[in-house]
């Protein structure tokens, strides 16, 4: 096999991260003539790295953990995550460390980065923000920055004279940044080459190393794209290379993929993931997105160009800008998220192929047609295959596509007690008469909106909940979260004004474009269309809401609120709800966009079938009654039944 040549290599061994005494003759900053002058100049134009006032950058001061993670997480532009954060629906705790605190400059940057993986505390729970980084440290940090990425690389052999000084759980980082060309070692002046892992790093050479980096993610001059064998335990055989991808793409057989640098670019067939905040457009412009995505989420491959892949996230096909996805070619996927039926619940487990780790949450009821402890794979959470791709059945989850202004029959005290039980120190218990009043005062279901307060908030122990009273996380945007969200007098008047001003007027609201219905729903439908970045978020909000009926029907002996009614979707734009079984100009609102779900309380046979629906919540109109028709004569069927799973 042909060694795989990777870029990198004649640009790094250029460098050494000995940085020797410059002269600085007629200098108009600290850095000009400097030995790693170019590259800082290319990280301050671009943002990475920031000076310190009057043209001074301080090229030797010695650089500790929390800049050189601030420098990573702008270097590989990364969405900045709030301590509201969560994973799960039976809620993990969001990164934190004994010794970083939301008042800290440094704070987004540790907790974006922790939550990627490319930062880890040490076992007392500390971060050590300001420790000088070893060379080591640096070392794993690149490493998983490429990897988050999509780099593709091979384990150099280690030929320095203190190889024995590197730790074992930073070898491999250190070999196979050697082979891209990223680090090099320090010469002495008797020509013996050593790595120093224990040694820190200055603000210059931390420079030297970033750009490296980038240049190994973005190639500065054009590459030949190669075709290349991959397999997961051998090294990578390149069998061709040419000018164009199209060139390339029509020499590629079998399981081969196309190569631009250290990325893979295309594939016959397998797996697209997000390696950063990633839009979803509709055409291949890629203008006007429609949803968007965290990183690590996998989505299916459908093509791809030069410029664009195409995937699926829920029922949503759209086109990404191709330097956010990482591809995988399907011989080489190993894992991947899937769903399990056990004990009659619906479990999913979403695995993260940037951070390789998986977490899991009960969904909600599992279909009669999944069998226990199988593996089944779904794009959208209703629609389930076997691994052989075998489609087995279609069964939709009660909670994720209910309407949210319906009314949940749980009084004030049995949301406390629920929450009591499950966390007996959270902050929250006592607050249901708040959410009863909002659901009473403004039309929002009391046990949806508990439990999304409680995955936004996490129990209400987040740092913004805590100290801001914002258990919704309100306004936590751009890159400084905790400072950017709102704060409020009490907890009361933060659940109140959420669902004045926010959820029921904006998100409930089917007549703005930017809503897509009053349900939790995922990428496709619903809320998580365009609320959260995490595609599950909806359906790990719909897995509390069950998790809360099951205790609380059983505890309290009354009927399940699971199933209990049917459900039923629009298949067409502007739906007229009436006030009766009849067309009479006794039209109250419309279902504006096809997909919106109604609560459905009976079946009417009146020139045709009508359906007497839950109706939503119209502050300028006063009813009792609501009807959709549905189907009969000529209109057709208007209204789509959902199978919900039992």
């Amino acid at each position: 096999m042909k060694r795989f040549l990777f870029i990198g290599v004649v640009l790094a061994f250029l460098f050494s991260l000995l940085t020797p005494q410059v002269a600085k003759a007629e200098a108009t900053d600290d850095i000009t003539g400097h030995f790693f002058e170019e590259e800082m100049r290319e990280l301050i134009e671009t943002g990475i790295l920031k000076g310190y006032g009057d043209d001074t950058y301080l090229p030797e001061k010695p650089v500790n953990r929390a800049e050189f993670t601030a420098f990573l997480v702008r270097a590989l532009e990364l969405e900045m995550k709030a301590a509201a954060d969560y994973s799960v629906a039976q809620v993990s705790e969001s990164p934190s460390f004994s010794d970083v605190s939301p008042e800290d400059w440094f704070y987004p940057s540790v907790i974006t980065a922790s939550t990627q993986s490319l930062v880890n505390g040490y076992p007392d729970g500390s971060f050590k923000p300001k420790n000088e980084i070893t060379r080591e440290e640096m070392a794993v940090m690149i490493m998983r920055a490429a990897d988050l990425k999509g780099v593709v690389s091979e384990k150099d052999p280690l030929q320095f004279e203190d190889n024995d000084e590197i730790l074992d759980i930073y070898r491999e980082s250190v070999q196979r940044l050697i082979n891209l060309g990223i680090l090099t070692g320090k010469v002495d002046s008797e020509g013996n080459k050593f790595f120093d892992p224990k040694a820190s790093t200055t603000r210059g050479q931390t420079s030297g190393v970033i750009s490296r980096l980038l240049h190994v993610i973005h190639p500065p001059v054009p590459l030949n794209y190669e075709v290349v064998t991959l397999t997961t335990d051998g090294e990578p055989d390149v069998t061709g290379k040419y000018e164009t991808f199209e060139e390339a793409k029509s020499h590629a057989s079998g399981n081969q993929v196309v190569m631009n640098g250290n990325n893979i670019v295309w594939i016959k067939d397998g797996m697209a993931v997000s390696n950063k905040f990633t839009n979803v457009y509709p055409s291949e412009s890629l203008t006007n997105a429609v949803t968007y995505v965290t990183s690590g989420v996998e989505m299916k491959y459908l093509a791809a160009t030069e410029t664009w892949v195409k995937v699926q996230i829920a029922d949503t096909i759209g086109y990404i800008d191709a330097d956010t996805a990482n591809l995988t070619p399907a011989h080489m996927v190993t894992k991947r998220s899937y769903y399990e039926a056990r004990s009659g619940d619906l479990y999913h487990h979403i695995y993260n192929p940037i951070t390789d780790s998986v977490s899991s949450y009960v969904y909600g009821k599992a279909p009669s047609f999944l069998s226990e402890d199988q593996k089944y794979y779904s794009w959208n959470g209703n629609k389930f295959y076997t691994t052989s791709g075998d489609q087995v059945g279609d069964a939709y989850q009660y909670f994720n596509r209910m309407p949210l202004y319906t009314k949940t029959q749980y009084s004030a005290e049995q949301l406390d007690a629920f929450i009591r039980a499950k966390r007996p120190e959270s902050p929250l218990i006592g607050l249901g008469e708040a959410f009863k009043k909002a659901e009473d005062l403004h039309g929002t279901n009391a046990m949806y909106l508990l439990s999304h307060a409680i995955i936004e908030s996490r129990w209400g122990e987040s740092d913004i909940a805590r100290d801001k009273n914002n258990l919704f996380g309100i306004n936590a945007v751009d890159a400084n979260p905790y400072e950017n969200a709102y704060t409020y007098d009490s907890y009361e008047d933060g659940i109140l004004e959420a669902a004045e001003q926010f959820i029921v007027p904006g998100y409930f609201n089917d007549e703005d474009w930017r809503f897509n219905g009053a349900h939790l729903g995922n990428k496709s439908t619903g809320m998580n269309v365009r609320y959260a970045s995490d595609p599950y978020w909806g359906q790990k909000i719909s897995s509390l809401m069950y998790l809360m009926d099951q205790y609380l029907s059983s505890e309290f002996d009354v009927t399940s609120e699971y199933g209990q009614y049917g459900l039923a979707v629009s298949k067409q734009n502007g739906t007229n709800v009436r006030s009766s079984a009849k067309v009479d100009n006794n039209d109250i609102y419309q279902l504006k966009k096809a997909g919106s779900t109604v609560q459905i309380l009976d079946e009417v046979s009146a020139n045709g079938t009508w359906l007497k629906i839950v109706p939503k919540n119209i502050s300028d109109r006063s009813y009792q009654d609501a009807y959709v028709y549905s189907h009969g004569g000529t209109y057709g069927s208007l209204f789509e039944h959902l199978n919900i799973a039992q």
